[in-house]
């Protein structure tokens, strides 16, 4: 290689990260990097991190999908050619992960290749695998998730590029389930390793496979540390209907234009997806579409599902509301739901939802602006008949203030909740409740309702409890009952 030909690679590999990692790993494992759009889309990720645009990152994507290759070995190395001072944390759910990671990122620093382009002295005092410096006082400590971290601070109080906490799988798979050790993860990110930062500036990233509603990444963008974060969901099977996760409101959503389907055929086809799905739901729904669902198999089948564009009815015989409000606001309570159905030939269609978190008056004057644009709405859409509120908490204070406004009625639950989905399911399983082939609202609702369980350990059902007062009005109305509860 010549002066010139070594000087552009060299410019390439610190400028893109997509080449610094390709470049690198073919000389390391002496074959080549194989590319596929995500990783493109990994890669110019990682490179808003590197100017200063990225500070705290997220990034989900199936095991095997080489995110650890570009987050954590290309990411350390580079690095430390753009800044030989950066300093970085590493951290993994196994001290022998992080260890071995650290190795690596160590075997490129020394490599023939690398030491050509950027020629890096290690300082031959400190060359464990857990930590490692150069003589310009950069380097690296890597331990297990809930390893000790003393002395050591990610970045350095300088402008530009000083280093990063860089977090892959913090959580192991098999602890998921155990409230104490993944509040312990949870817990350990926020007051431990967001400490050892230089300052705030410095990026931290985590790198991970869903695991669980509650899992690191869940904790983080319901605001665990009080920050908001960027975070890129890269599921196995990519879909144009995706809907952003409405609870994340501390997530900044990275868009990509990557084409629908399997998200990297090479490792899985659609056709190897589906056949996971069959054999192990939670596990395929979770570490491999991003959306983690509760143990004990959903009451609801997707299959059941019935839906309406051009063949929606030409007339409704009526229309009603029904709602599901939230006694408090706080980040880990329950939603409000409100939703709006149409009746005809004894068939449920669910026309419109509208979903947060309010807290009195905004609750009553959203109800009322729900209840206004469906009242208004035109006659072929059949009249608005009723609303119907649970009879507790704020519900019981929204039926009592607007009872002279609007023909609202109180909903009276006298079953728990299960018992309430069984005795729904025939109806919904027969074909009789349509929803709508596109509707912004529409990923959110089938989300939740499919993560609705007999075990009761899904965090939301707020939409559920919404739905299941609808199909209740539907039997009354299939029954020629409908009016009253």
């Amino acid at each position: 290689m010549d002066i010139k030909e070594k000087a552009y690679i060299a410019k390439q590999c610190k400028e893109k990260h997509i080449a610094f990692t390709r470049y690198f790993f073919k000389h390391r494992e002496k074959t080549p990097f194989i590319v596929n759009p995500h990783h493109q889309v990994i890669a110019g990720t990682l490179d808003r991190v590197f100017t200063g645009e990225i500070k705290r990152l997220i990034i989900n994507i199936p095991p095997g999908y080489t995110k650890t290759e570009m987050a954590v070995l290309a990411f350390i190395a580079r690095g430390l050619a753009i800044n030989p001072a950066a300093k970085f944390i590493h951290t993994s759910y196994a001290d022998s992960l992080a260890l071995q990671n650290s190795l690596t990122i160590k075997d490129i620093v020394l490599s023939d290749e690398y030491q050509d382009m950027w020629p890096l002295i290690l300082r031959k005092d400190n060359q464990s695998k857990k930590s490692w410096f150069t003589e310009e006082g950069g380097g690296m400590l890597a331990v297990a998730s809930g390893g000790t971290i003393t002395g050591f601070r990610a970045g350095r109080m300088v402008e530009g590029f000083s280093g990063a906490i860089v977090i892959d799988d913090p959580l192991k798979p098999d602890d998921a389930y155990s409230d104490a050790k993944r509040n312990r993860v949870n817990n350990r990110i926020t007051n431990t390793l967001k400490s050892r930062l230089a300052h705030d500036d410095v990026p931290i990233i985590l790198i991970m496979q869903r695991l669980h509603e509650e899992d690191p990444t869940g904790f983080l963008l319901q605001g665990g540390t009080g920050e908001k974060w960027h975070h890129l969901v890269l599921p196995a099977e990519l879909q144009e209907q995706y809907q952003y996760f409405s609870e994340y409101e501390y997530g900044i959503q990275i868009k990509h234009t990557l084409p629908n389907g399997a998200l990297w055929p090479y490792k899985h086809t659609l056709e190897l997806l589906s056949v996971m799905r069959e054999s192990d739901p939670y596990t395929t729904a979770s570490q491999y579409d991003q959306r983690p669902s509760p143990l004990g198999g959903g009451i609801f089948k997707d299959k059941w599902w019935q839906y309406y564009n051009q063949d929606v009815p030409p007339e409704f015989e009526y229309r009603f509301i029904t709602g599901d409000t939230a006694q408090k606001t706080k980040e880990y309570n329950d939603r409000s739901a409100f939703g709006c159905w149409g009746v005809y030939d004894g068939k449920l269609y669910l026309l419109d939802v509208i979903k947060g978190k309010w807290e009195s008056p905004d609750l009553r004057k959203v109800l009322i602006d729900f209840h206004n644009k469906h009242s208004h709405a035109s006659a072929s859409k059949g009249r608005l008949r009723w609303v119907y509120i649970e009879d507790k908490s704020s519900g019981t204070d929204l039926v009592q203030s607007l009872e002279k406004d609007m023909n609202i009625f109180p909903v009276q639950r006298n079953t728990d909740k299960v018992t309430r989905a069984m005795d729904t399911v025939p109806y919904v399983a027969s074909g009789k409740v349509y929803l709508p082939e596109e509707a912004e609202w529409l990923s959110d609702l089938k989300d939740e309702i499919r993560k609705f369980t007999p075990l009761m350990n899904h965090k939301y059902d707020d939409q559920v409890d919404m739905f299941m007062d609808g199909v209740d009005v539907g039997l009354m109305a299939d029954k020629k009952e409908a009016g009253a509860f």
